[in-house]
């Protein structure tokens, strides 16, 4: 009996720590801007050709965006959007080639769902190769 005790102690203080970390997450993840805006995404492909796509949109994270603007293909996965195609050009996963998202030419540490837009910001999606450093 001991030791169910300890078990359904420390099983209730698991519990309460995975709701409190949850919760900081919750308030502490960026949050973006409501309302009306404007966004430019450059999309830089494989042989170094750029094209921008000024996106006017409400939504409040770059992922939505994207899609709307038709900047890339709908590719829902279970963690949320997943670029595979940008501007036409499809990333060779065997190749190790994938999208990075930068803002202002500075990498994001979020998702494209989780990356939030303010009026007037600037985003790239740059096709790279290889998993090492990025």
């Amino acid at each position: 009996m001991k030791g169910n005790k300890k078990a359904l102690i420390a099983a209730i203080v698991l519990v309460v720590v995975a709701a409190i970390l949850l919760a900081v997450w919750r308030f502490a993840s960026p949050r973006g801007a409501a309302g009306g805006k404007q966004v430019t995404v450059q999309v830089v492909h494989r042989d170094g050709s750029t094209n921008d796509f000024p996106l006017r949109t409400q939504e409040e994270y770059l992922g939505p965006a994207l899609v709307e603007g038709g900047v890339v293909e709908d590719n829902q996965s279970v963690y949320g959007l997943y670029i595979l195609t940008a501007d036409g050009e499809t990333a060779d996963e065997a190749a190790q080639e994938w999208w990075k998202i930068t803002k202002s030419g500075e990498m994001v540490n979020t998702s494209a769902d989780t990356t939030p837009i303010a009026d007037g910001e600037r985003y790239e999606l740059t096709l790279t190769v290889g998993y090492d450093g990025f």
